[in-house]
Parts: structure tokens; C-alpha cells; sequence
């Protein structure tokens, strides 16, 4: 028996309230993206092993499954798990938490134990500020989390979960320089950086409410992405006293102002970047912004890919 999980990438698109003067802290959005796909396999073994990039992640992850579920294993019972493509680490497309369902749901199956992506994600020690990559993984799509309780950290409702028109796609640009924050980093981050308004945080909800939603059901992408790039840049600004600026760096800020200037409908940063990307409608003007970035003058190389939004979530394949 042998067991693939694809799971796709994703782009976070920000936080909505880091006040949490309801009661409810975080909240935030983003996209699943049909491309760059995680793909993993996982076959019978007598020791756990795993292969191929992010060994060691897929080994600390898979160790966590099996002192959770030890009680309902076999003696014995272990895996050799494979990585056969990866989504890029530490650049802003959610690799971890994406690996880290992978593993679960393929030692699940494999073990026959149901698990839940949900439940999975608090095994793995994942989705204490965002449920994005949650859902992602679980449905796919244009998706928004409610939250949690201030003080808690487990992961937060999926309350928006939408397919935009197949023609709306992302053109992403992965310049290569210094990674985002991630681990220790990413939570001292959250502790030293100011705790924004009220005020600063109805923005954003207000935008995300009375504008984005609206324009994402009626098919409207020219609201949408004047209403996602405002969120960025609120979002930018709020981020900025631990990041140096309103994005990671400046190579990304250019590029996000090119993106803008060159034909997107929107643009922003995914996570703590440095990844970019920008909103378009349409093949001809995805393939026309991917020819315009090779006119961006970098120091540093960028990659650059488009990508339509995946509207399902991870895909799992039992092979005898």
C-alpha cells in the first residue's frame, strides 16, 4: 500500500483585528493556489524514514502523529515517507503547515486512524495565529478565519470559504533574498511589535466586509483588489516597526508597486515575504504581467509564476 497527498500552496493575505478588544484576536485571509504543490508518499515500514527535501520537518512531524496516536498503532507500526515536490520554505506560501498535514493525513490513512485537518493541525503544533493553511489544505479557495479567543491558541474557524471566477489568477514573484521570519523570529515578532487600534483594525474589517466580500460574490475583481491592496498596506503598517518597513524589504515593496503599475488589480505581500503577488483577470494579462517583470530591475533574481486559485483541497491517492 502506498499513499500520495498533493496539497497546494497559499498566499496570506493578512490579519483582520490584532486589537482583540472583542474578545477574539487575529483573524486573517488568503488563497489557495493550484501551483507550487506539495507531494508526498508514504509506504509501510518496520522503522520511521523518511527521503527527499525537508527530511528532517517530515520526520519531526510524523514523530509528533506517533506519540499522539500511539494508543491506536500497532506495535511496530512506522512509515517511510517520501517528499517528491515541495513547496518552496520560509517564503511566504504556508510549506510548513502544508507538510505538516501531508504527513498526518498520509499516516492516517496509511495506519487506518480518521484524522481531521483540523484536529491534525493542533497535533502538529500548527494554526496558533491563522487557519488559512488549514483550509487550504481542507477545502481550497478564497478563504477568511474568525479568530480565536484572545489568549488561546487553537486554531480558528474557517467562516468564508469561496471559489473566485477561474479566470481571476496570481501572477507570484519570489525574489531571492533573505527569507521571511518563521519559528522563534515570527513569535518575538509578535510580541515586541505595538498593539494597533481600534480604529486601525475596523479598517480593515470595513474593507474586508463592505467591500472584498461583496465584490467576491458578484464577480467583481476591480473592488476586490482595490480593497485587498488597501488591507496589505494596513496590514503593512501595522507590521512595519518589526519588519523594517510596511513590506519585508525593499526589493519586495518595489515589486509590489511594479506589479501595480504595470497592469495588477491588486498586489501585496504573502506572510512575512519576501514573496509578492499580483491580481489579474484573465490569461492574457497574466501572461502579460509575467512578460513585464523580466523589464523589473533587480539585483538580486526573482522567480516568477502564475497560478489560478485551487478551488478543492489536498488530494489523497491510495495505490496498492
Amino acid at each position: 500500500m502506498r499513499v500520495r497527498i498533493e496539497a497546494a500552496a497559499r498566499l496570506h493575505m493578512g490579519f483582520i483585528d490584532l486589537h482583540g478588544g472583542l474578545g477574539r484576536k487575529f483573524g486573517s485571509i488568503g488563497v489557495a493556489l493550484e501551483k507550487p504543490r506539495l507531494t508526498l508518499e508514504a509506504t509501510p515500514a518496520d522503522r520511521l524514514t523518511a527521503e527527499g527535501p525537508e527530511s528532517e520537518r517530515v520526520l519531526e512531524f510524523a514523530s509528533h502523529f506517533y506519540a499522539y496516536y500511539a494508543s491506536r498503532l500497532s506495535n511496530g507500526a512506522r512509515a517511510h515517507l517520501t517528499v517528491i515536490e515541495e513547496i518552496p520554505p520560509h517564503v511566504g506560501l504556508g510549506s510548513g503547515t502544508q507538510l505538516a498535514l501531508a504527513v498526518g493525513t498520509a499516516l492516517g490513512r496509511l495506519h487506518q486512524i480518521d484524522v481531521d485537518a483540523f484536529q491534525l493541525a493542533r497535533v502538529m503544533g500548527r494554526g496558533h495565529r491563522s487557519s488559512i493553511g488549514i483550509g487550504a489544505f481542507q477545502r481550497g479557495g478564497f478563504l477568511v478565519d474568525g479568530g480565536h479567543f484572545t489568549g488561546a491558541d487553537t486554531p480558528s474557524p474557517i467562516i468564508v470559504q469561496r471559489c473566485p471566477p477561474a479566470d481571476w489568477q496570481f501572477v507570484v514573484v519570489m525574489p531571492e533574498i533573505r527569507p521571511g521570519l518563521s519559528g522563534e523570529e515570527e513569535d518575538q515578532a509578535f510580541v515586541e511589535m505595538p498593539r494597533p487600534s481600534a480604529t486601525h483594525a475596523g479598517q480593515i474589517a470595513r474593507l474586508l466586509v463592505m467591500k472584498m466580500l461583496p465584490a467576491l460574490e458578484e464577480g467583481n475583481i476591480v473592488p476586490f483588489g482595490e480593497a485587498l491592496t488597501e488591507i496589505q498596506r494596513l496590514v503593512g503598517d501595522t507590521f512595519a516597526p518589526v519588519q523594517g518597513g510596511r513590506y519585508a524589504n525593499p526589493i519586495s515593496a518595489r515589486l509590489i508597486s511594479y506589479l501595480l503599475e504595470h497592469g495588477g488589480l491588486a498586489a501585496g505581500q504573502s506572510s512575512w515575504g519576501p514573496t509578492v503577488y499580483g491580481l489579474v483577470q484573465g490569461e492574457e494579462a497574466a501572461l502579460g504581467l509575467t512578460d513585464r517583470l523580466r523589464g523589473f530591475p533587480a539585483e538580486h533574481p526573482i522567480t516568477t509564476f502564475r497560478s489560478r486559485v485551487a478551488c478543492t483541497g489536498a488530494r489523497t491517492i491510495v495505490m496498492s
